[in-house]
């Protein structure tokens, strides 16, 4: 079984080196490729990431679902992993995916989030909100499969059109609970990525759970969601 990885970046020349890297170190033997989709990064980005990747596609979208989409179309084998430029896999994260996809039914995987060099209190936010909260979801039917820690078939991401790009925020969830209605949709708590926690830190945690809880409600009632997060990010 073969894993194509797919990461969005922008002016992550600062970042992108250490999740290549984290890539590249996994204890895998099976087939895997690294495709960068680049939004025209105007740093260093794509020159730090050209020793470690297998593809480069540039891709000037809005949001990360659109590059990730974009890195979707590029890939040529039927496992497609996804993960976040600032972040960093576990070493044996690929072979988890490749573990977790041995039975045929599975059609979407989601692991669980540790901050990156965070604090205690990092650590107890990502616990609660990344992985325990995650996991309970389970039990009322709700999979959130974080979109830098995730995986899907290729053949079920392309017939649901990928990750919606009309929505900047939530489009990770959008997505596993569509997913889920014509699959089986798994968590794997031993599926861990380590993600920068800088967003918590510019926007505030209080701000971002405010964010969240919105666009849960709102996508459980059938409404529009409008939040946008990813947009005023700095980098």
């Amino acid at each position: 079984m073969a894993i194509s990885v797919i990461i969005p970046a922008l002016n992550e020349e600062e970042e992108v080196e250490a999740c290549l890297k984290s890539l590249r170190k996994q204890k895998f033997e099976g087939k895997y490729e690294i495709i960068l989709v680049d939004g025209f990064s105007r740093d260093c980005t794509v020159e730090r990431a050209k020793p470690y990747v297998d593809k480069i596609c540039k891709k000037k979208a809005h949001g990360p679902a659109a590059a990730r989409n974009e890195g979707a179309a590029y890939a040529k084998y039927d496992i497609l992993a996804f993960i976040d430029a600032d972040c960093e896999a576990e070493k044996d994260w690929l072979e988890r995916i490749q573990l977790d996809f041995t039975d045929e039914k599975i059609m979407g995987v989601g692991g669980v989030l540790r901050p990156r060099a965070g604090s205690w209190f990092d650590n107890v936010v990502f616990k609660i909100n990344s992985d325990w909260w995650v996991r309970l979801s389970t039990l009322f039917g709700i999979y959130q499969l974080y979109g830098n820690n995730c995986a899907y078939r290729k053949t079920m991401f392309e017939k649901l059109g990928g990750f919606n790009t009309i929505i900047s925020f939530f489009e990770d969830t959008e997505l596993s609970m569509r997913a889920k209605k014509v699959g089986r949709i798994k968590i794997e708590p031993n599926l861990i990525v380590y993600a920068s926690t800088r967003r918590f830190k510019q926007k505030g945690y209080w701000s971002v759970a405010a964010k969240n809880v919105q666009a849960f409600f709102n996508f459980l009632l059938g409404r529009p969601i409008k939040t946008k997060y990813f947009d005023d990010i700095r980098h």
